[in-house]
């Protein structure tokens, strides 16, 4: 039985996350994320900056596979992707309110069929 995930935009897997102030986190593919949502990362044992392991960050897109998290990762560790059966996943976890507003906001430009 295949269960399918229906939830947008999706978690992706991370294959590199930069030692800059803002971090700046890479996907193995379009990730489909907008500025302003809230990630929260999980990383296998011994992948490597386990300091932004678990938490929860907002995010600034900077291009289809690349987006800067609000932390300066300058002096954590480095982010080494290890030959696993396991993959480090980003997963959306929020949005800040001004997305959600305009949602409302779209809501009431859609006309209800009779």
């Amino acid at each position: 039985m295949t269960i399918a995930n229906f939830f947008v935009p999706n978690r992706q897997t991370v294959s590199d996350i930069s030692r800059t102030n803002p971090g700046v986190v890479t996907t193995t593919q379009d990730h489909g994320y907008d500025s302003g949502l809230f990630v929260r990362f999980y990383f296998p044992i011994k992948f490597g900056m386990t300091q932004v392991n678990g938490n929860i960050y907002e995010i600034t897109v900077l291009s289809p596979t690349t987006f800067e998290i609000d932390v300066d990762t300058t002096n954590f560790d480095t982010f080494a992707v290890i030959s696993s059966s396991q993959s480090p996943q980003v997963i959306p976890v929020g949005e800040v309110a001004r997305t959600l507003s305009e949602s409302i906001v779209n809501n009431r430009n859609i006309i209800p069929e009779t």
